[in-house]
This record gives structure tokens, C-alpha cells and sequence, in this order.
């Protein structure tokens, strides 16, 4: 990254950080109420302060191993950034290994893929495991016979810790719906063809 590209993305963290919402004197970093009770849950430190995440590997190459003990790379020698609040495309024909960086990048290649290189997070050096990062695929994974609110309710009783009570889940599932604008359609199923959830 050149000099003049470091001090434009230092100045859009500046900025962000200076906007960030807080509630009861904690930045909150525009993270989802249940995102946030997970993220703290995981990370198991006080919720404070710039909770974004930088994004840089290099050298990253991957290689799969076929049937016959034959190898290919899919990916060779990529290096590149993300920086958090921004846009940054990812293009290339089918097949290219868009998908594969992805999972890479979020811990989840497959168990005949081999990871090499350094991804940083933040500066330090660190091995993704799964569920540590996570991207929107373009396929729908939803089940498409609950609701929106039956959904998130689902997510947030895999997720959440056991001890934690229901009636506490239930709050994080109301908020998220909410800090999602997602009130008009919360009870619409998924899967229906005749009511859908838009903006």
C-alpha cells in the first residue's frame, strides 16, 4: 500500500471511529445486538473500543490435493488488503478462485485444501479457525419454512451459550430485528413466494 493510500484509509478509520454509535457509554462499533452479544462472548474481553477488523494477507497460496496424490493450485502467491469500512470487489471469471480466497480468508477451506502465507488481522499474525469470520454467500441457506423471527431465534439458540436465560436470547432477537429495519416483515416465512422481505 502506497504512503498516500495509508493516510486515506487512517483518515476514513478517523472518521468512522468519530461516528460510531454508542449505547450506555459503549461503542458499539454498528455491530447487531446479537452479533455483539456474540462477539463479546467470544472474544471474552470488556466490549470497548474499535471492535473493525483490518484485513491483509499475503503470499496466500492454496493447493488441493486430487485423487492419485496429484496436487493443483488454486490459488498462488495473492496478496492484498480489506480495510473495514470500505467496498472492495473481488472479480474474476468462474472458476478463477474467487470463492477459495474466501474461504481461506474465513477458515473454510475444504479438508483436501492446503493453506500457505500470512493473514493478519489488525497487524497480527493469525490462523482463522471456523466461525472466526464469515462472508454472505450468493447462494439462500436459509430455511425457507420459518420466519424471519424464527430464524434469527434459531441462530441465537446454536449460538448463545447455554447458561445464558431465554428470556435474555429472546431480547437480543427482538433487538436485531430492529436494529435491522426488519420489523414490517419479521413474521413473513422465508421461503414464501408471496410475501417477501424488501426495503
Amino acid at each position: 500500500m502506497r504512503g498516500e493510500e495509508r493516510s486515506t484509509a487512517g483518515q476514513v478509520m478517523e472518521d468512522m471511529e468519530a461516528n460510531m454509535p454508542s449505547r450506555n457509554g459503549i461503542v458499539v462499533g454498528g455491530l447487531s445486538p446479537l452479533s455483539e452479544t456474540l462477539w463479546r462472548d467470544k472474544t471474552c474481553t470488556e466490549f470497548m473500543g474499535d471492535v473493525s477488523a483490518r484485513l491483509t494477507w499475503k503470499d496466500l497460496t492454496v493447493t488441493v490435493t486430487l485423487g492419485k496424490g496429484e496436487t493443483h493450485k488454486v490459488l498462488e502467491g495473492l496478496t492484498g488488503y480489506a480495510e473495514p469500512g470500505t467496498l472492495t470487489a473481488l472479480m474474476g471469471p468462474s472458476g478463477s478462485g474467487k470463492s477459495t480466497l474466501l474461504d481461506a480468508l474465513a477458515g473454510r477451506l475444504a479438508t483436501n485444501a492446503f493453506l500457505s502465507g500470512t493473514i493478519l488481522i489488525n497487524g497480527r499474525k493469525t490462523k482463522l479457525s471456523f466461525g472466526a469470520a464469515a462472508y454472505v454467500t450468493q447462494d439462500d441457506n436459509l430455511i425457507g419454512t420459518l420466519t424471519v423471527r424464527e430464524t434469527i431465534w434459531y441462530s441465537a439458540r446454536l449460538r448463545l451459550p447455554d447458561k445464558m436465560p431465554r428470556e435474555e436470547k429472546r431480547a437480543l432477537v427482538e433487538s436485531t430485528i430492529m436494529e435491522m429495519g426488519l420489523q414490517d416483515c419479521a413474521d413473513t416465512v422465508i421461503g414464501s413466494e408471496t410475501g417477501t422481505c424488501e426495503e
